[in-house]
């Protein structure tokens, strides 16, 4: 029997068909006008495009060309074989091997060259291609840890992890990237949409009118009687920093892979402006890429976005020179000598060189500080950071760059204490600092980044009035503030801090209920208790899947290791110590936790052995020589601990800790002249510290130098004002003096 299909059938069936070709006719149109467009044309050119690309002589900007050259005592091959890029270099064993160059990664001011390893795994090779002319010093090869030999134990080598591209770097240098991390076989999967930074990885609607709002393209406006310019609709849409920020800030991802319709604080966790990464006035010092600079200026208080000066497709600045700044600036006020003080044209004249002082990174890339901060020589020498007069005027002294800006402009800027004056003293246990550290977190006046970065800082001032503050702090609107004050609770006693933490778990950013789960750490789910367990275990599934994304490099395994400690699961914490010590040997905490595990459960000789196995691999380790100093004291042997803590003190001089019982040790065995000399040098990089004051203080007592005693109890008595033993022991030293 024939079975006829019903009219209404087929007329569904040509419709579904004829939608499908439309939308594929549409599609294929988008494309190409989407690959027509002038946003794609500027897109091309850019440093998106060429983020990463696969090897090509297009793409490939180094000399291949047979070409040797010795860095560093390392002699490196570049040839080329059947059409492919090779590399003969120094391998994980100080051995010579080739490897195929698989793909580029970036192209100005350098280029850098991918190499595929085992178990999934690109490394970033450190000999990299100067691609500036020639006549700035470029077309070369270089390596972009300068002359420094990085050895095959070294974890910045090339084959280790911290040079890992798939956990270090790819999420941003390609779209769409998925890590695919597996900790069970420390292995990646990792894939990604497109090779390098499209369209999609800022874009989230199909029609990338995403960022086309009134709010957005209402614009600055110049008014008479103002010298800056003013935002002319209402409160500006500042949502496009959050997407620029995925990748142009120091941060610690928490998810794998993210979207940008994803919040910012839903996929990372911030570095906040802190050493080593930020000068204590908020300055650069390490590379921070740009948003935690820009969360300080005034610029972006007063409503500015990427887009403002940065063409968002070409990424080139909008106007060249001064012309950018005028646009918003006006230049018949702030482009003359009466305001910058330098002839017009010249170097000084140029707002950038006295607003964005630049840094150099990886040798070669210059990066300009976005926090458009107006130059305060006259902090250089308390906060010990740079300033834009002398980093150009080389022969002078900040003094005479703040003589100078004085005379211009009067006595104006120093009249209130800057934040980074406050924040260095809170690090130098100046008096009175916490006083103004505890009135800098709440003053309204001050970028947030600022005042959630001083938050962390109330640890060094363990006490019920700090709780209090840390409590106001977690309940702001501002979630950096919030983040900043879970930060500080590790002070406060355990149960205080669980009634405090816990609505926390259902704060509206992931970062800060992932925070939360860690500071929560001595608490599991059965003692969290109703009505937050159920929030407890969504968080903590959160804080594991965090944790995952560092588990690649030591840091993961030995951070979920304290979690699982905290929680009194030293066997699983013994376990992820020593998987941190396998994926990453060169990561010296591991071996000393470990070894305090061993230590704790009345195991000293295995412990000693623990130590040891870092020092096997790790033999000038500061940490680690210091750990086993205090092994061999606490067994008994202090003159072999002698040499460990030499060796601790002179890697880490700063250390004050390691000054001070290397001080106490030479001094206990009769050498109090070799421990006089360690403290005066441990008190030149931490002149407040207490201890060591106060052994200086009682071993010039011992030996009658009277005037010596007195500087040290003097210094004491400034630093404690209130101790009445100081002060007597001061009144006492002053009597003998007379």
């Amino acid at each position: 029997m024939k079975i006829q299909t019903p009219k209404y059938i087929l007329f569904i069936t040509l419709c579904v068909v004829a939608t499908t070709l439309l939308l594929a006719l549409s599609y294929k149109n988008n494309s190409w006008a989407v690959e027509n467009s002038l946003e794609h044309q500027k897109w091309q050119r850019s440093h998106h495009q060429k983020s990463m690309l696969l090897t090509s002589p297009d793409n490939i900007l180094g000399n291949f060309n047979n070409t040797e050259i010795a860095i560093n005592g390392v002699t490196t091959k570049f040839y080329k074989k059947d059409n492919e890029y090779w590399v003969n270099t120094e391998n994980e064993n100080g051995n010579y091997e080739n490897y195929k160059i698989e793909y580029t990664f970036g192209f100005t001011p350098l280029q850098q060259y991918l190499i595929k390893t085992q178990n999934g795994k690109y490394q970033v090779l450190p000999l990299s291609w100067d691609s500036r002319a020639k006549e700035r010093g470029g077309q070369r090869w270089f390596h972009i840890y300068g002359d420094d030999h990085i050895k095959p134990t070294d974890r910045v080598h090339w084959t280790q992890p911290l040079q890992n591209w798939n956990g270090m770097c790819a999420d941003c240098h390609s779209t769409g990237l998925v890590r695919n991390y597996s900790p069970e076989s420390d292995s990646f999967k990792t894939s990604w949409n497109q090779v390098n930074v499209s369209c999609k990885s800022c874009h989230t609607s199909d029609d990338y009118s995403d960022f086309i709002s009134a709010d957005n393209i209402s614009g600055w406006e110049l008014t008479e009687g103002n010298n800056t310019a003013q935002w002319s609709g209402s409160k500006r849409d500042q949502s496009e920093i959050e997407v620029c920020a995925a990748c142009h800030s120091r941060r610690t991802p928490i998810t794998d892979g993210f979207k940008p319709s994803s919040k910012f604080l839903d996929s990372f966790s911030p570095t906040l402006i802190q050493s080593p990464e930020y000068y204590s006035d908020g300055q650069i010092k390490e590379e921070v890429y740009v948003w935690g600079s820009f969360l300080q200026s005034k610029m972006h208080s007063k409503g500015v976005i990427c887009s403002d000066c940065h063409d968002p497709h070409s990424l080139e600045l909008k106007a060249s020179g001064n012309d950018l700044c005028s646009t918003c600036h006006l230049p018949t006020y702030f482009d003359q000598p009466s305001h910058h003080n330098h002839s017009l044209g010249s170097t000084g004249s140029q707002c950038v060189n006295c607003h964005m002082p630049a840094q150099t990174f990886m040798q070669v890339d210059d990066r300009r500080d976005h926090s458009f901060r107006i130059p305060r020589p006259d902090l250089s020498h308390a906060t010990q950071a740079p300033n834009a007069c002398t980093s150009c005027h080389l022969d002078e002294k900040p003094d005479w760059a703040a003589a100078n800006i004085e005379n211009w402009f009067g006595k104006k800027q120093g009249t209130q204490l800057h934040y980074g004056e406050i924040l260095t003293d809170v690090m130098q246990n100046e008096p009175d600092a916490e006083k103004r550290l505890k009135k800098l977190i709440h003053d309204p006046d001050l970028p947030i980044i600022i005042r959630a970065s001083g938050f962390p800082l109330l640890v060094n001032y363990p006490n019920e009035d700090s709780a209090s503050h840390v409590a106001q702090g977690l309940n702001s609107s501002e979630p950096l503030i919030r983040l900043g004050a879970i930060r500080a609770t590790t002070f406060i006693p355990q149960e205080i801090r669980k009634k405090l933490l816990l609505p926390f778990l259902h704060d509206d950013y992931k970062s800060i209920r992932v925070e939360t789960v860690s500071a929560l750490s001595a608490f599991n789910e059965d003692s969290i208790g109703n009505p937050h367990k159920t929030a407890y275990k969504i968080a903590l599934n959160e804080y594991e899947k965090a944790t995952e994304q560092t588990m690649w490099r030591g840091e993961g395994h030995y951070n979920y290791a304290l979690f699982e400690s905290a929680q009194g699961n030293h066997q699983n914490a013994k376990a992820e110590y020593l998987i941190s010590q396998d994926i990453d040997p060169y990561f010296a905490p591991s071996y000393i936790n470990l070894a305090d595990i061993f230590r704790g459960d009345g195991d000293e000789l295995l412990s000693g052995k623990i130590v040891d196995q870092g020092l096997s691999v790790m033999p000038d380790d500061p940490d680690l020589n210091f750990s086993k100093a205090l092994h061999l004291i606490r067994s008994g042997n202090a003159t072999g601990a002698l040499t460990h803590l030499n060796k601790a003190v002179a890697a880490a001089e700063q250390n004050a800790r390691y000054a001070y019982v290397y001080a106490v040790a030479q001094n206990d065995m009769g050498n109090g002249a070799k421990a006089l000399a360690i403290l005066q040098s441990a008190i030149g990089h931490n002149p407040n510290d207490e201890n060591l004051n106060l052994l200086s203080l009682n071993i010039h007592r011992t030996n009658g130098n009277w005037n010596e005693a007195l500087k040290y109890a003097s210094n004491l008595s400034r630093l404690y004002p209130n101790n009445g033993m100081i002060k007597r022991i001061e009144a006492d030293l002053k009597g003998k003096i007379k």
